[in-house]
Parts: structure tokens; sequence; C-alpha cells
């Protein structure tokens, strides 16, 4: 099977192990949840840019994580499935289990990339410590009453008592936007794979491939415009989150998948015409063999 696979699929520096991704998420898991200490920046008192009311979000990191994880995978699995040709070695295998194994590793390079793009968040945020829009309303600081104009403060904590513990870390963690970052990385990555491996003038889903590209930059679109409108990040977050996710993006598709360079994606039409071109080429070459006259 290996052997039938494009080089880049079975290329071993590309492998990242079991160990090394639960080790990179079980400390991004730590500094989310506040588990190993982070940078808090100050605030100016009675900011308005930070005096706006926790509504929530449109997109929930558990629907983010979910699209960026799940999603990928279909849209590979099923462009395989469709692109799978059997031939001597897997014409009594099941072609989507074959598909499948192929999908599975464009997907190890994707998750690689994602691991790396979330870790990379992670860290510039607890470094950072920017205070989101909702800063006054989620952590309420015992200071923030006292304190006189536009005064900086420094120090402070946080003394509310409406939401978790978990949102009040989260309140000083704005910069950059990992909603912005994942759901760009996941919705270009879809996009570019589509272009590079699915879309043929001459096939007859030529107009759906298109379609799901938009639907994919659309995601990133909305999502990343969401946490303006919710007022969960300030445009600069959201800007720099983005840029994370196509630099993201362009180091897993060029570097890691090397371009999804496969094969080209070849029509039934085309199939038949090149069958028929090697049989009568198979003929040409056996009229031409010299006859040997047996005594």
């Amino acid at each position: 099977m290996c052997q039938l696979l494009p080089s880049f699929l079975t290329r071993p520096e590309a492998e990242l192990g079991t160990t090394q991704q639960f080790m990179v998420s079980a400390v991004c898991l730590l500094l989310e949840v506040g588990a190993i200490p982070s940078r808090r920046a100050g605030y100016t008192c009675n900011d308005p840019a930070l005096s706006f009311p926790h509504v929530g979000d449109t997109f929930s990191i558990s629907l983010v994580a979910v699209i960026t994880v799940v999603v990928p995978y279909v849209v590979v699995w099923i462009v395989e499935s469709c692109l799978h040709r059997e031939d001597e070695y897997t014409l009594k295998k099941n072609k989507f289990i074959i598909s499948a194994k192929t999908a599975a590793i464009i997907y190890r390079d994707y998750i690689y990339g994602a691991v790396v793009n979330l870790a990379i968040l992670e860290v510039v945020k607890c470094v950072v410590g920017s205070p989101r829009p909702t800063f006054f309303d989620l952590c309420q600081p015992d200071n923030a009453r006292t304190c006189n104009g536009s005064q900086w403060v420094s120090s402070y904590k946080c003394t509310s008592t409406k939401y978790s513990r978990y949102l009040q870390i989260d309140s000083s963690r704005s910069f950059p936007s990992a909603h912005a970052s994942l759901s760009v990385y996941c919705g270009l990555f879809v996009a570019w794979y589509l272009q590079r491996r699915a879309f043929s003038w001459r096939s007859r889903s030529v107009l759906a491939v298109p379609l799901l590209q938009v639907l994919s930059l659309v995601y990133s679109a909305v999502c990343s415009l969401s946490r303006l409108t919710d007022h969960r990040h300030h445009w600069w977050d959201v800007l720099v989150g983005g840029c994370m996710g196509v630099l993201s993006v362009l180091y897993t598709t060029l570097v890691l998948c090397k371009n999804f360079s496969q094969p080209a994606v070849v029509s039934s039409s085309d199939i038949s015409s090149s069958d028929g071109n090697n049989h009568q080429s198979v003929r040409r070459l056996l009229s031409s063999e010299p006859h040997v006259v047996v005594p």
C-alpha cells in the first residue's frame, strides 16, 4: 500500500508521535484553564473599550473545535474515495478503507499544523495578557470603582461572583483571537485542498467544488467577524489571529503537504480515451515485431 501512495504521504519527517501530540495538547490545556500561571496586563480606569457586557459566543469554542477537527477529515475522505481507482493491488479491498487510510495521512499533516498553531496561540495569549472588551463585566477588578479618571492600574484581583473562574481568567486573554486563527486555518485548508485535488472543468461536479470552497471561506469570515460583534475581541486581535491562521495553513499546505502534489484529477472520459490510446499503442508494437519463421 505504501508503495502506491505519493511520496509526500509516506515521508518520515512529517510524522508527529502520539506522545508529542499529547504533551503539546496537555500544555495548551493547562494554559487554557489557568493551571499554569500567565501574565495579566493592566488596564486604564473607566476605559470604554473594556466596558462591554458579556453576551456569550455566537460560535462557541466547542463548536469551533468540532468543525476544525471533524470537517476536514470528512471532506478529504470523500474526495479521496471519489478519486480512488482500483488496481490489481487494491481490487479485493474496500475502496473506502483504502481512501480512509490515504485521507488519514493527509489529515495527519493538517492536525500537526493545527497543534503548532494552537500552541503558539496559547503561549502568546498567556505572555501578552491583554484584557478583553468585556473585561470589567467578567472580572470586576477590586480597584475599578476606586480609581480616578484615566489612571493606569497594573495590579488587581477579580471579584466577580457572576461568572466562573475560567471566564475571569479568560478576561485577560484577548490577544490574539483563537477563533479567528482556527477558523481561517480550517477554512483555507479545505478550500485549498479542494482546489488542488477535486476541481476539474470536465467533472460533472464542477459547480459543487466552488460551492464548498465558498462555504469554507464564509465560515472563516463569519466566525472571525462574530468575535467583534460579540465584543469578545478587539479588531487587532482578530486581524493578528487571522494572519496566524494564514501563515499556519501556508506552512501546512506548502511545507508539510507539498501543495498536495498528487496526480491531477482526471475525468472518466480522459481515462477511456487514454485506455484506448494505450491499446492502440500495444497493437502497433505487436504488429511491428519481426516475424520469426520456424523451419
